[in-house]
């Protein structure tokens, strides 16, 4: 996803892409993962131009397999990620001792020479679309976590009421 600055016209320009499942793969390279995707990534692209400023909004769209967070059981999950950012040429600043740098250019990314390359802007996007913890559906009931069944499949045997030994001596204290 690499576009010439003199390539964007001034109405602006829209792009799609569908990058293939192991697009992540080189990102990854060493995490251990509990998703797979299942889906092509689709994204699309809205460059518009200001002089030298590049306006991006970008959208992704991709289908995740997922371990639900209570049962384990592996489901489909659509992930779906609008994002907007401003790009700039590099300032040609040093960080020799102190700079302080304003809200607009913590929030702006970067560029350097007259191609602007969005790969890695639209890879931190899927990534950060990526739930921490997923459930298969709000009311999972999980594990049972004395024997290990299916909640949601079948109800356990195990005795409701049981408590750990070591928090017994917790039945005896009174409140007033």
């Amino acid at each position: 996803m690499q576009f010439r600055l003199e390539d964007i016209p001034q109405e602006g320009l829209e792009a799609t892409f569908s990058q293939g499942e192991n697009w992540l793969d080189e990102r990854l390279q060493g995490e251990e993962r509990t998703f797979r995707f299942i889906s092509p990534i689709a994204v699309h692209l809205d460059l518009s131009k200001l002089g030298k400023t590049i306006m991006v909004k970008s959208r992704v769209q991709a289908k995740v397999e997922w371990p639900c967070a209570r049962c384990l059981q592996i489901f489909p999950l659509d992930l779906t990620s609008e994002y907007s950012t401003i790009l700039k040429p590099k300032p040609g600043f040093s960080l020799q001792g102190e700079v302080e740098l304003t809200r607009e250019e913590v929030e702006t990314e970067f560029y350097e020479g007259e191609e602007i390359d969005l790969n890695s802007l639209v890879q931190d996007q899927v990534l950060l679309a990526l739930p921490q913890k997923a459930l298969c559906r709000e009311e999972c009931r999980g594990l049972c976590p004395r024997c290990g069944k299916n909640l949601n499949r079948e109800v356990c045997q195990c005795a409701v009421g049981l408590v750990d030994p070591r928090l017994e001596i917790l039945r005896k204290v009174k409140f007033k």
